[in-house]
């Protein structure tokens, strides 16, 4: 290796641990042309964690992510992410569910650049106080009905959350090997100062993010202080996983009844957000500090949230990934479940680095395990079922990445964490080695062009083990780089060829870069029955959900398996808009349809918040 570039990785190494920047990105930031000079990277502030572990830092980043106000100022707008406020601050009815307006929003309408052009905030408030205007008997004066919050200047949830929400784009498109058209178009909008409580959650409806405010009060104390879940750097890029989830599972049911998809989609966002941290060398060498080297323990990287302890009075924060709770340990509530493959997640990181520190230096184990752990959660995602799955598909696909990319390195050491968790009982294995021995021996040929894929599906729809009275359309399909697959989903009809009935069940291929198929799950899980009793009982199932008029709630009918293993039909309906969103649900049980949420509050049973209530009546 030359002098210079020795050189020129040192200086790498001090940009990105000065700037907060990944290593690998500090090469190469993009800069804009101009007069003839290079644009300089945009100084932003904001928290690494939350308010309550530390003062906000100042990092960089590349002004092309920034837009232009009319009069031409830097604002928090780009081409993949914007902030923006309504005029109102919401707050959930507890006997509705819904939403409604309760206090006029104080906080700045335009997210604009200081007067030096960039984003830095320094002075403000870390423990900002909540300013509400009163009448002369000391009570909240109300205009239209809704409290008058006093005008925020505070900008910190705003930078925190704008520049979380691309850290965690840029780590989920590195580790998943594509582009991932977020948001409306590719454009994300995350509402900073939606609504109060401890909570902020993905709207698969608005395709958006939207954050809650909480006004506090400790004991002993009069003032009133306001905590913004959006200053949480932590929170935002597990919201942020949630909006990657969406486009990386499109098809799958967003509810929370399912009871396979909710825990792994929580458990998704906490490790997205853990996982992000370790692209950063600056925190790389602040995990082993706080360590002294010794990851097994917890740390920051495993405390999720440490400002709903400081809110609680105990405990570390909203959840912990340094445990050994088990299946067994831990309720259906779906953040509570989650935390059983978070955990394992972390041992199994932990494995991983202590690989790989056996070669290298702390640092560089640290950033390579974390890309390891990220490429794992990422591309897991394309190995299971597309619609209805079990937190043991979620697993089983951990062992088909291992398989494919590691080969097989970690194969036993996954198999005995999942054992010991749960997540795998005694037959877990030997069921996903007989998946891997039935995937159908299909070939697409390397010059074989998309355009023809749709052929090559319904020339392979008997080998698929789709039966004459169903059929497969394709759906779409997605190139994966850093290894190069073919992902190609497919959905089910009833009936073949034009005139067939498009279902809300679907299936995926996985082709490999030399075109064998490297994985299939079809859109009807199969069981015990043989698949001519399977179809011929989904057709009796279609035919009822028909008498009932099902269909004529416009979308297609869903088969899916009940929580007793039996198939119904299901007519799913994403209803709502924005912060009020729920899935009615119509089956031939229930015709009159259900409402199943959405959104859950992320608050274990049994712990109350500090809120300021007397603020709220």
């Amino acid at each position: 290796m030359s002098k210079r570039l020795i050189l020129h990785k040192f200086a790498v190494l001090a940009l990105a641990l000065t700037a907060g920047l990944p290593v690998w990105q500090a090469q190469t930031i993009p800069v804009r042309k101009g007069d003839g000079a290079h644009s300089a990277p945009i100084r932003i502030s904001s928290y690494e964690d939350d308010p309550f572990v530390s003062e906000s830092t100042v990092k960089q980043m590349d002004p092309a992510r920034f837009g232009l106000s009319k009069d031409g100022r830097r604002i928090l707008m780009g081409a993949q992410v914007q902030l923006s406020e309504e005029s109102k601050v919401y707050r959930r009815d507890t006997k509705t569910n819904e939403f409604a307006p309760f206090a006029w929003n104080p906080w700045p309408a335009l997210p604009l650049a200081n007067e030096q052009g960039d984003f830095r905030f320094p002075n403000e408030k870390r423990f900002p106080f909540l300013q509400i205007e009163r009448d002369p008997e000391g009570k909240p004066t109300l205009r239209d009905g809704l409290q008058v919050w006093l005008p925020q200047d505070l900008r910190l949830g705003m930078t925190t959350a704008f520049h979380a929400a691309h850290a965690a784009k840029d780590a989920a498109e590195s580790w998943a090997g594509r582009e991932i058209v977020w948001g409306v178009n590719g454009l994300l909008d995350i509402e900073p100062h939606a609504f109060i409580d401890f909570n902020a959650f993905y709207s698969p409806s608005a395709r958006s993010l939207f954050f809650g405010v909480v006004p506090y009060r400790f004991p002993g104390q009069t003032d009133v202080k306001i905590f913004e879940t959006a200053t949480s750097w932590e929170m935002v890029v597990h919201e942020c996983g949630h909006a990657l989830h969406h486009v990386l599972k499109p098809n799958i049911d967003v509810s929370y009844r399912n009871l396979g998809y909710g825990p792994w989609t929580e458990s998704l966002a906490d490790q997205t957000a853990m996982w992000a941290q370790l692209r950063y060398l600056d925190r790389v060498v602040k995990l082993l500090a706080e360590t002294n080297g010794d990851l097994n323990q917890s740390n920051f990287l495993t405390r999720m949230t440490e400002a709903f302890a400081a809110l609680v009075g105990k405990g570390t924060g909203i959840r912990d990934a340094f445990h050994d709770k088990k299946v067994s340990d831990t309720d259906e509530e779906v953040h509570d479940r989650s935390q059983v493959l978070t955990g394992a997640a972390y041992q199994f990181f932990l494995t991983v680095y202590e690989g790989l520190r056996r070669q290298l230096k702390a640092e560089e184990a640290l950033l390579q395990a974390g890309q390891i752990m990220g490429f794992f959660l990422m591309r897991s995602t394309d190995y299971v079922p597309e619609n209805q799955l079990t937190l043991e598909d979620v697993a089983k696909a951990y062992l088909k990445v291992d398989k494919e990319f590691f080969d097989g390195r970690y194969h036993n050491v996954l198999v005995n964490e999942f054992v010991r968790r749960e997540l795998f009982d005694a037959g877990s294995e030997h069921e996903w080695l007989t998946h891997e021995a039935s995937i159908p021996a299909l070939w697409r040929p390397w010059w074989l062009a998309d355009e023809s894929l749709e052929s090559l599906i319904e020339y392979s729809q008997d080998k698929l083990g789709i039966g004459p009275d169903f059929g497969l359309k394709l759906q779409s399909i997605t190139h994966t780089s850093g290894p190069a697959q073919t992902l190609v989903r497919v959905q089910l009809t009833q009936g073949r060829g034009a005139g067939a009935t498009p279902l809300n069940n679907h299936g995926i291929l996985v082709f490999r870069a030399n075109g064998t198929l490297a994985d299939y799950h079809p859109p009807l899980m199969p069981d015990a029955d043989t698949p001519f009793l399977m179809e011929t009982r989904a057709k009796s199932l279609l035919g009822k959900a028909r008498q009932l008029r099902l269909e004529q709630h416009g979308v297609p009918l869903s088969l899916v398996r009940r929580p007793d293993g039996q198939m119904t039909v299901e007519a799913r309906v994403l209803r709502g808009e924005g912060l009020n969103q729920y899935v009615e649900v119509f089956t031939p049980e229930n015709p009159r349809g259900e409402r199943r949420e959405v959104v859950i509050p992320p608050i274990p049973r049994g712990q109350q918040l500090r809120i300021a209530e007397d603020l709220l009546r």
